[in-house]
């Protein structure tokens, strides 16, 4: 565990202890004799020692297996000259040295690399994919991956969610690129699914898609609950990540549509930057009005004429999942609404750190960042979410 999962799990489990305590003070009516204070203090108290022996332990097992200084992998292809990986691997003081296979016949890079002492892994491959963390499975003894998205749904409120997780999705985006062509998939968190709950026809907006994938904590974190394995959330901005880090080769195309002309131009120069590559067919910052019969004619075309096979739709929700919806069938590639995933890519807004999102926090994050619009959104939306859910899910 990281320190943050280390810190979760104390607190969870002490208050767990805390509260069986007060139960307990209060069954044998001594509750008036326990100081409130004192309590208290306990739970803080128990939190601090117990984070801080965890982190004793977990840095203590870092230094035992050669883990705690900073660890680098080269990563090569099994068509590279042995020599040259050799040196490399020695000007750039490496750990290991990772293989990814592309061609036969790397037995010679192999066994060099032995023989030279230096610990090598193999980059596993199926269904023409690098296979990545986050993705493997332990089957009946086997690692395994999944070979696409399982057909059961999660239905909350109406909306039938799909399970997944997140490389999981990409993958099953990518082995069905063609037949997902015209189609449209939604990320949707707790505001769009009390959205839904409240419009019938923006909820039979959300269930038109192939996938609903749940982008939010509290959604991903009911599917657990219920029971299905696997179950994660899949949020807008990370799916764009992995999709852009799995087709960087450029072996699939994609379009922009959606956001202003200013964060489409930082969009780009950052998605070059760091995925160079990737095949970008065209970026288009639509009007910030509705548009005209003939507009929106021109604007289908151009999305068609470039050929992409990925079409990201940054109108923001519920504008996005409608236009999707209104132009299933007409557009040649699969649609994804991201909404502002187009922001954090491009760096306009700053998404929350990675430890703020596992403890499911990031609502808190974005609402510092723009209260003015976000604090109805959140605080009502939220409070209506858990209502809905203390009385009934339908």
């Amino acid at each position: 565990m990281d320190p943050v999962e280390n810190l979760m799990s104390v607190v969870k489990s002490k208050v767990i202890l805390i509260v069986l305590g007060l139960l307990y003070l209060y069954a044998t009516q001594r509750g008036e004799q326990s100081s409130r204070f004192v309590v208290a203090g306990v739970l803080v108290l128990s939190i601090i020692f117990g984070f801080v022996a965890r982190m004793i332990c977990r840095k203590s097992y870092l230094k035992n297996h050669d883990l705690s200084a900073e660890y680098k992998t080269l990563e090569v292809t099994s068509d590279e000259d042995a020599a040259e990986v050799i040196a490399k691997y020695h000007q750039g003081s490496y750990n290991d040295v990772l293989v990814h296979v592309i061609s036969e016949g790397y037995d010679n890079l192999l066994r060099k690399l032995d023989r030279e002492g230096i610990r090598t892994f193999i980059g596993t491959t199926a269904l023409d994919y690098q296979v990545r963390s986050g993705i493997i499975s332990d089957i009946n003894g086997y690692a395994s991956i999944p070979a696409s998205v399982r057909s059961e749904r999660f239905n909350l409120f109406g909306i039938n969610y799909a399970v997944s997780r997140t490389e999981e999705a990409v993958l099953h985006v990518m082995r069905h690129i063609k037949e997902l062509s015209g189609e449209y998939i939604c990320f949707s968190n707790v505001h769009t699914s009390v959205m839904a709950r409240e419009d019938v026809s923006y909820r039979d907006v959300l269930n038109g898609a192939t996938f609903v994938f749940p982008d939010g904590t509290p959604i991903a974190t009911l599917e657990q609950k219920k029971g299905y394995v696997g179950a994660e959330r899949v949020a807008g901005p990370d799916f764009m990540e992995h999709m852009f880090r799995d087709t960087q080769d450029g072996r699939l195309s994609h379009f922009f549509y959606g956001a202003s002309q200013e964060t489409l131009d930082a969009l780009k120069e950052n998605l070059l930057k760091k995925y160079p590559g990737i095949d970008i067919r065209g970026m288009y910052s639509p009007p910030f009005r509705a548009l005209s019969e003939e507009e929106d004619r021109a604007d289908v075309n151009l999305i068609n004429g470039s050929g992409a096979d990925i079409i990201w739709i940054g109108l923001g929700a519920p504008k996005q999942e409608k236009w999707m919806n209104a132009h299933k069938g007409e557009i040649s590639g699969v649609m994804m609404g991201v909404g502002a995933g187009f922001d954090f890519h491009a760096g306009t807004i700053k998404r929350a750190p990675k430890w703020i999102q596992k403890i499911g926090l990031e609502w808190l994050f974005r609402l510092f960042q723009d209260p003015g619009r976000l604090f109805k959104r959140y605080f009502v939306t939220n409070g209506k979410f858990i209502w809905y859910l203390l009385t009934n899910r339908k």
